[in-house]
């Protein structure tokens, strides 16, 4: 029984596949160039395009940090609001900081003060408050060595030495005051010469009182002591500034006013205000809240204009310009094109597993499109165009074992292949430079060679279901 099935089962396959085998031959003799496709050659304008992948960023988007930490204060907006270039964002505590401000502020008017007296130096009053000082003492110290009636020999020519000195001193500080307005005051003799009647008098001044100290008598000593301490007083006001004085008064008035900048700056430093017109995109903390220098506090963007961020192979990178179009295409809306412009370029590629690739900017064209930062797109950017050439579809061209290109030409119901020189392409077709006429017929699907696929789907298919 199992085996009469099987016979009839053999019988019934070869029938079947005896009438597809007829029908396939019968099919073919009646039209035998009937089931290649094909199309003219035409001319047409043709963009060739170089295809970049990359995905979507703002025009402008940055993150908003205070440059010292706080508490902060106040917080104007909130994640989605609208805001314009230089409007008030957040701000931190500035009590102390204003506080810092006066204290640094009256620093810099003490330490212009000093510099304004050091510059004028002595005021005719206190010269003339030194002098009656310097003639008291002096009336005191000789009403005491008259009373003690010292005659000392030692002494006296001290006395006369310290006089001497004193008298030089005067003369060297007037020849001094005559030139001292001229900024080379340092380099010229009266300066010198200053310098050494002051050696010479503070020496005449120290051996008269290692004599006055030699005097056995109290009341003596402390006239003496008076009258040298209202002469050095005196002596120090008839001096004019030097140079080195006037340096370390300008430069500390200079520091205070460096310090006062600093205040302000840390005082401005503690307001944060929008860089330009965008979209609040997140706030990083609350009011009261201790913020510090690392706290990302606000991310502003521009959400008004976008640009995509291509990547450009090493072998594609020759062919493109700055200013060249774009046309852009995105994974969310796959059924829109955006128009787009080359803005720039990067002068220099990177090398990523040993693949060399080049970054670009692509401006987005106006458009109605709900972009969004970080959307994956792909741009094909039109690096040539060229008008009225002969094009046929991508499909028509093939390669032989050379490495040649032709095509196959369906003429009088019979196909050939033909050599073909090749120009500019695209996704969908490619120039033929050399090889073709326009109007000839070339194959682009040649027939279905497959006699299971020209039976259609039977129980008896090799590898078949169940």
């Amino acid at each position: 029984m199992k085996r009469t099935i099987a016979i009839v089962v053999a019988v019934m396959a070869v029938v079947v596949i005896s009438l597809g085998a007829w029908r396939r031959l019968q099919i073919r003799s009646a039209t035998n160039s009937a089931d290649y496709e094909t199309v003219p050659v035409r001319r047409d304008t043709i963009l060739a395009a170089v295809n970049a992948p990359g995905s979507v960023r703002p025009k402008e988007q940055v993150t908003l940090t205070f440059p010292s930490g706080g508490t902060l204060a106040e917080l104007h907006v909130q994640p989605g609001q609208q805001v314009k270039a230089g409007e008030a964002l957040a701000r931190l505590d500035i009590r102390q900081l204003e506080l810092n401000v006066v204290q640094a502020d009256a620093t810099l008017k003490i330490n212009e003060a000093r510099l304004a007296q050091t510059k004028a130096g002595t005021q005719p009053a206190d010269l003339a408050s030194a002098e009656a000082s310097v003639a008291s003492a002096e009336a005191l110290y000789n009403a005491a060595k008259n009373k003690l009636g010292l005659q000392s020999e030692q002494l006296s020519i001290a006395e006369a030495d310290l006089k001497k000195a004193e008298l030089t001193l005067l003369d060297a500080q007037a020849a001094y005051d005559r030139v001292a307005s001229r900024p080379d005051i340092g380099m010229l003799p009266q300066a010198l010469a200053l310098e050494r009647a002051t050696i010479d008098y503070q020496r005449a001044l120290a051996n008269y009182k290692l004599q006055v100290a030699a005097v056995d008598d109290t009341s003596f000593k402390s006239a003496a002591a008076q009258l040298a301490q209202a002469q050095a007083q005196l002596e120090k006001l008839r001096q004019a500034p030097l140079a080195e004085e006037l340096a370390i008064a300008e430069a500390q008035v200079e520091q205070a006013r460096a310090s006062l900048e600093q205040a302000k700056l840390r005082l401005a430093d503690a307001a944060l205000v929008a860089p330009f017109s965008g979209t609040v995109v997140s706030t990083g903390a609350k009011v009261g809240e201790l913020v510090s220098a690392a706290t990302p506090m606000i991310v502003l963007a521009d959400l008004e204009h976008y640009y995509i961020d291509v990547t450009i192979d090493e072998t594609d990178i020759g062919h493109i310009q700055i200013g060249q179009d774009a046309v852009i295409t995105l994974d969310a809306f796959p059924e829109v094109t955006l128009q787009g412009k080359v803005t720039s370029l990067d002068p220099v590629g990177k090398s990523t597993q040993g693949v060399v690739s080049f970054g670009a900017e692509i401006r987005v064209l106006a458009t109605d499109v709900p972009l969004r930062p970080g959307m994956t797109a792909t741009a094909d950017i039109t690096v040539a165009r060229k008008e009225g050439v002969l094009v046929v579809p991508n499909r028509a061209i093939r390669r032989d074992s050379g490495g040649r290109y032709y095509v196959e030409i369906l003429s009088a119901g019979e196909v050939k292949q033909r050599l073909v020189t090749t120009g500019a392409s695209n996704e969908l077709v490619t120039e033929i430079v050399n090889g073709l006429s326009e109007e000839e017929e070339v194959v682009v699907s040649a027939p279905r060679s497959n006699l299971m696929e020209e039976l259609g789907r039977s129980p008896f298919q090799l590898g078949g279901g169940r």
